[in-house]
């Protein structure tokens, strides 16, 4: 016979029966169950955060990943285009300077050399000044007689490639929010090794087409450059101490969505973007300015260079009215087909470097389609390939994001869903592969084969002809972008576009022999008329789709700065 485990008196509680003791016990009993009950709960709900943090941290570690990859991309771009200088006789490039680009060369190198100050410099000149020859001198002195390193950046990816740079944003990986101003977002420490070990060097930075960047940007770029060499507790370490010379002309184009570089930080941005209570105007604080004044690129056509001079304060005479109304191209047509038609007619009758300049990126759209339907070759269909990186609830969300953005690849890291070609058809390279052999951002080829996978009819290499005169296979490239917040594409497509036209405004930097432009009632920002114009070296070489006079307009708050410098 087994004994008890307890005494069963125990059980009365001091009742006379159990039945009383159960009675007593009860209340309690169900507080003990609901107790138990909560503890069940509180252990899923532990569970849950534990897979919430589990979950955030592969997604960090995974933007991590992606922005370790660009950075290091970035960073071999910036070593890939330092090496094209080793071969440069210095001194032979000194020489060709003119008085003007020698004497801010000469300002530039002194302060460089001295131990005792430090560069902050903006160099204005009107288009076709010389600025990025000079740019490319002052490189090679420092490379050549320092051996350290220049880094150059622009705005965009044309004027980048026109300076042998980078884009801001790629340099300093920078935040990029498309539709909306960014927020500064500081890097992660193994991104922030990446850029510290390869700009170590750097003893320079330059920043060329200043017009386009923004006070925000600039306030950005002091940042990233204190961040990425830890010296934000150093007095007066403004740019991490480092030289900065800043090129461009404030009456070329504005930034887009965002405030000119001279003007004083909106409190809703310092707030919003900087998270701060204020903030000083480094522009006007920190910056000497120079200027250069004798124009290199209209030197052959003295007309055309003072009419432009006029033109870039937004004042026309007569006389320059009717000077650009006989560049006009004479449409026969009255309808936008015919027009389009005879259009393209024009252009192909053009010699092989003209670009057309539009002012807006369905006007291009349009042109594209249109001069591809003249090639005689059959359709070739780039279909980009989409991996969907987000939890299932997003999923669906993330089709639909896509599909409205099938139009617009400024949304999905510059690649288009779908691309359309042919055997003969002039494309634009949207990314950089290898600058050694001017494969980069904004280089023009013509698609001359394709490679197909027999069984799938995909296309697997495209070989282009360069402007070099070499011909290269290029491959599908991997771009991983975020559609909304937490939910990742991974897209894999051919980096290229068609481009028998650009917009005026990633045409400014560029120097063209000749160009068809369009200055008519599409233009819609200060400055815009006078970038395109100003891309064309003569007269000769302008060819005018619309003129509209009182579209030649300047911003007068960047004349009020030139008149305060």
């Amino acid at each position: 016979m087994f004994k008890p485990w307890r005494n069963l008196d125990d059980l009365k509680d001091n009742c006379d029966t159990y039945a009383e003791a159960y009675e007593k016990a009860k209340l309690h009993l169900t507080e003990a169950l609901q107790y138990h009950e909560k503890v069940q709960e509180l252990q899923k709900v532990f569970e849950n955060a534990k897979q919430l943090v589990q979950q955030v941290d592969e997604e960090l570690q995974q933007k991590i990943g992606i922005q370790n990859i660009e950075a290091g991309e970035a960073m071999q771009d910036f070593r890939d285009l330092g090496e094209k200088i080793d071969n440069i006789d210095v001194s032979e490039i000194i020489a060709k300077l003119n008085a003007d680009q020698l004497r801010v060369f000469d300002r530039v190198i002194d302060t460089v050399r001295s131990k005792d100050s430090i560069l902050r410099l903006y160099v204005s000149g009107e288009g076709g000044t010389g600025k990025s020859f000079l740019i490319k001198t002052i490189k090679c002195w420092i490379k050549h007689n320092l051996n350290k390193d220049t880094a150059l950046a622009a705005p965009t990816d044309i004027a980048a490639f026109n300076i042998d740079g980078l884009t801001v944003l790629q340099l300093l990986q920078l935040p990029v929010e498309h539709g909306q101003t960014s927020k500064y977002k500081p890097l992660s420490n193994h991104v922030l090794n990446v850029l510290r070990t390869e700009l170590k060097e750097v003893v320079l930075f330059v920043i060329d087409e200043v017009s386009i960047i923004s006070n925000l940007v600039l306030m950005y770029i002091h940042f990233r450059l204190t961040e990425i060499f830890d010296t934000n507790d150093v007095e007066d370490g403004w740019f991490n101490k480092k030289h900065i010379l800043l090129f461009g002309d404030l009456l070329q184009l504005p930034p887009v969505r965002e405030d000119c570089i001279f003007a004083q930080l909106s409190n809703d941005n310092i707030s919003k973007c900087i998270g701060s209570l204020t903030a000083i105007n480094l522009w006007s604080t920190l910056f000497h300015y120079d200027k250069l004044t004798i124009n290199m690129r209209q030197r052959e056509d003295d007309t055309y260079r003072q009419l432009l001079s006029r033109i870039r304060i937004g004042t026309l005479t007569t006389t320059d009215r009717v000077v650009l109304e006989n560049r006009k191209i004479i449409f026969k047509g009255d309808s936008l087909e015919s027009r389009l038609k005879e259009l393209c007619d024009f252009i192909n009758n053009c010699s092989s470097d003209a670009v057309c300049l539009l002012p807006a990126r369905h006007m291009c759209d349009a042109l594209n389609t249109a001069m591809l339907s003249r090639i005689d070759s059959k359709e070739i269909l780039l279909i980009a390939k989409d991996t969907i990186d987000c939890t299932l609830y997003l999923k669906k969300k993330v089709l639909k994001v896509l599909s409205n953005n099938d139009d617009d690849n400024s949304k999905t890291a510059g690649l288009s869903k779908i691309i359309v070609i042919k055997i003969g058809a002039k494309v634009m390279i949207r990314r950089n592969i290898d600058a050694t052999l001017g494969l980069v951002n904004g280089t023009i080829a013509t698609v001359v084969s394709v490679v197909q996978d027999i069984s799938t009819d995909c296309v697997e290499k495209i070989k282009l002809l360069l402007p070099s005169g070499l011909e290269y296979l290029i491959e599908r490239v991997n771009v991983k972008f975020e559609v909304v917040d937490k939910a990742f594409v991974v897209r894999k497509q051919f980096p290229l576009c068609l481009s028998y036209e650009i917009t005026i405004h990633k045409s400014q930097g560029l120097s063209l022999q000749t160009a068809v432009i369009d200055i008519g009632n599409s233009i819609f920002n200060y400055g815009q008329s006078y970038v395109a114009l100003s891309r064309v070296t003569t007269v000769e070489g302008l060819n005018l789709i619309n003129f509209d006079p009182s579209k030649v307009t300047a911003d007068e708050k960047a004349i009020d700065e030139y008149n305060r410098l």
